[in-house]
């Protein structure tokens, strides 16, 4: 490379670590450097402007190579973008996509980070999504949309689907390509169950007002145990007190964004020392005596607790690249069977009142999977679930098994089935050689087979017929010889990647 090694490393690591670019031009960093390697001070650029330029470079010489991937990918390009404000205070998206390569591996790149001007708006999104889309040339192979469930994300597609079609005649309906980010679907619900609207936050320097304390008291149990630590970590002296009470156990905090922050709070407040320390904490401080938790209250909490636990277990469940759209729907399966049992058993009128509006909010994002077959498609593609999932978990809803099986055939065909089938010659077929005598046994045998395997039928409907397999890895039982072999064309044929398998690629591993 133009630097060399050295100073190829270098920018990486500033990069990776986000140190500034001027760190180079530090005298004791170059010191370091020379102390390991005494020859590496002439490789090492001398000045920032050095390290973003090789940054560039590279980045423009590896986009070639990303550019002709993607457009030679044997699958659709299915993009997940996201939006943060940096700690600098620019509005930024980035998109990662995913995609089958021509090798049939499985890749997924983080492919353009940008600023976004203006809000964070779906047109605005969309305007970057489009701009990265042509420059890519991937237009006629855009795929699906993982999102979160913000209304603007129903904007930027359709804002898509508009410009492809505009600039590109590209018919590209949305709906079926919107997918939903099931972490923050878990997320929804616990929101819903635990607090509904969440109160508005000033965000001041001299903590939260007496309405906002008064609005989060409201919320009863779980809204005093967050006025009392927000008001005990608000200041480094009160935080330091309550330590000392608990042998440095810290208090844990809920938060907007972070999943499974409230589960954690409540986990760390009924550790007896803990709880031991909120209560002492409380009897001193006169500004929590409103909030001070009776044993009741811990008899709540403690139940909360147990609510909340599999809605932690279902995230970290779904977390990983071993996960992937396939487990959505058996995960909500869980979450709602397990609320229904919660409702049934508690003894606390209230909290079966909460939990009703937690199904609640789940169901509709249940019902909102059906927008788009690939849900269904996913869950039937991992051989350890085909429609015997659908058709234990449904069996008292026929209508939905029959309309699952109609929009996932419907798609298979539109989308994945193969153009060809598998020859199998019968005698006097037009397909029998004339110039030699055919081999009787291998006739008799391929009959045999034809009374199996319907050449009338496709790899999916063979597939759903065949009886569940339990494996702990789709993607690897997609790709053995066994499964890759329905698709071999002739005996003598190399290895092709079935339809099938780029399907189980696309939506058992996105």
């Amino acid at each position: 490379d133009r630097g060399g090694d050295w100073s190829s490393d270098v920018c990486s690591s500033d990069l990776a670590c986000s140190l500034p670019f001027a760190q180079v031009e530090h005298p004791a960093f170059r010191d370091f450097i020379r102390y390991l390697r005494p020859a590496a001070d002439d490789l090492l650029p001398r000045s920032g402007d050095t390290v973003k330029t090789d940054l560039q470079w590279g980045y423009d010489n590896k986009k070639k190579f990303v550019k002709r991937a993607l457009q030679n990918a044997l699958s659709s390009i299915h993009i997940i973008p996201d939006n943060w404000t940096s700690p600098n205070g620019f509005g930024v998206i980035g998109f990662t996509v995913q995609f089958v390569t021509e090798d049939h591996g499985l890749q997924s790149l983080v492919v353009r980070i940008k600023e976004l001007e203006g809000e964070h708006s779906g047109e605005n999104m969309a305007e970057a999504i489009m701009e990265f889309i042509q420059e890519y040339g991937i237009a006629t192979k855009v795929g699906y949309f993982m999102m979160d469930n913000a209304s603007k994300m129903n904007t930027m597609i359709d804002k898509v689907s508009d410009e492809l079609e505009r600039e590109f005649d590209v018919f590209y309906d949305p709906l079926p390509h919107r997918l939903r980010c099931s972490g923050h679907i878990i997320n929804l619900a616990v929101m819903e169950f635990l607090i509904g609207k969440r109160p508005r936050m000033t965000g001041s320097y001299g903590g939260p007002s007496e309405e906002e304390i008064e609005e989060w008291r409201k919320r009863g149990t779980i809204g005093k145990l967050h006025n009392i630590v927000v008001y005990i970590t608000w200041t480094p002296q009160r935080l330091q007190t309550f330590t000392v009470l608990t042998d440095g156990l810290r208090l844990r905090r809920d938060n907007d964004t972070r999943w499974n922050s409230w589960y954690q709070m409540v986990e760390r407040a009924l550790r007896p020392k803990v709880r031991q320390a909120i209560t002492v904490f409380c009897a001193q401080e006169p500004a929590l005596q409103e909030d001070a938790l009776t044993p009741s209250d811990w008899v709540t909490l403690a139940e909360i607790h147990k609510f909340l636990e599999p809605f932690h277990d279902a995230t970290m469940a779904n977390e990983g690249v071993q996960n992937s759209i396939a487990d959505v729907l058996p995960t909500m399966d869980y979450l709602l069977h397990h609320i229904e049992a919660a409702r049934e058993a508690t003894t606390i009128p209230h909290l079966a009142t909460m939990m009703e509006t937690a199904w609640a909010k789940l169901a509709d994002y249940y019902e909102l999977t059906e927008d788009s077959p690939v849900y269904s498609a996913a869950t039937v593609l991992n051989p350890s679930f085909k429609w015997a999932y659908m058709e234990k978990t449904w069996e008292d809803k026929t209508e939905w098994i029959e309309r699952a099986k109609s929009r996932v055939g419907q798609l298979w065909r539109q989308s994945y089935k193969s153009t060809f089938s598998l020859p199998v010659l019968r005698p006097g077929s037009a397909e029998e050689p004339t110039t030699r005598r055919l081999n009787g046994c291998k006739m008799w045998m391929n009959e045999q087979k034809a009374t199996i395997f319907n050449t009338d039928d496709d790899e999916y409907e063979v597939y759903c017929r065949e009886p569940v397999v339990m494996t702990p890895d789709p993607l690897k039982w997609w790709l053995e010889v066994a499964q890759r072999k329905r698709c071999r064309l002739e005996p003598d044929a190399s290895w092709c990647l079935c339809p099938a398998t780029i399907a189980i690629h696309e939506f058992v591993c996105f």
